[in-house]
């Protein structure tokens, strides 16, 4: 397993990383629009409170359910750093999902028929966000698992590969200058298992030596050798 699977791992623990915080943009509809009604229902209630409790419940669930629809809006379509700063829990998916359901059980507290249609959906949509919140959670670990392995196996790759770069390297620099003589490059690459032409030597002496100075760094050879070892097929 190389750099390919490394890359296609990374960009899958990626796109779960971002998942796990905004969720689908389908699930963030219905959370914005049960945002939208939760502020409608509340700015009537307000309308028609009388006792200073109730008005100032439904002004909190006023303020809930704008925040809530804001906060989607943020994940689905525009950067609200307030939020982020001010309210991480509930920028998450399952914290989100949790204050669902904590504004639709004080909707449903109201036992109207109307409160009760809109807090149990509210609470629903809390379920669902608390649900998806656990299984992509799931799949993040699972991925990020993934991930160290593949990380962990292209490391041993790439020692693997400067070592037996550097073994066959030693028995043309005997004395561990970290340099070599350019005329011995090719028998370098034979040694390496590929032999060169004089078109494809000639080649890579201009890349490797291009001042002529008739000596080859390690280092050098080294990057160079990975590049030609990549571009195999």
């Amino acid at each position: 397993m190389g750099a390919a699977a490394l890359r296609r791992v990374k960009a899958e623990t990626s796109a779960l990383s971002v998942k796990a915080k905004k969720g689908t943009r389908a699930l963030g509809c219905l959370g914005f629009i049960g945002g939208l009604l939760t502020a409608f229902l509340s700015l009537l209630g307000m309308l028609n409170v009388l006792n200073p409790l109730g008005l100032l419940v439904e002004a909190y669930t006023f303020i809930f359910g704008v925040m809530l629809a804001l906060l989607e809006a943020q994940n689905q379509c525009f950067p609200l750093s307030f939020f982020e700063y001010w309210a991480r829990f509930i920028t998450t998916l399952g914290g989100r999902g949790f204050f669902y359901l904590y504004v639709g059980s004080l909707i449903v507290a109201k036992w109207t028929l109307l409160s009760l249609g809109v807090g149990g959906y509210m609470i629903i949509v809390g379920v669902l966000f608390i649900a998806q919140s656990y299984r992509v959670s799931k799949e993040l670990k699972e991925a990020e698992k993934e991930l160290n392995r593949v990380e962990g196996e292209t490391k041993k790759q790439t020692e693997g590969f400067r070592t037996k770069v550097k073994q066959a390297w030693e028995k043309y620099d005997p004395e561990g200058n970290g340099a070599i003589y350019t005329k011995k490059l090719g028998r370098l690459c034979k040694e390496l298992g590929r032999p060169m032409d004089k078109e494809d030597l000639k080649e890579a002496k201009t890349k490797l030596d291009p001042d002529r100075l008739g000596e080859i760094d390690f280092e050098d050879f080294l990057r160079w050798w990975a590049k030609l070892s990549l571009a195999e097929p």
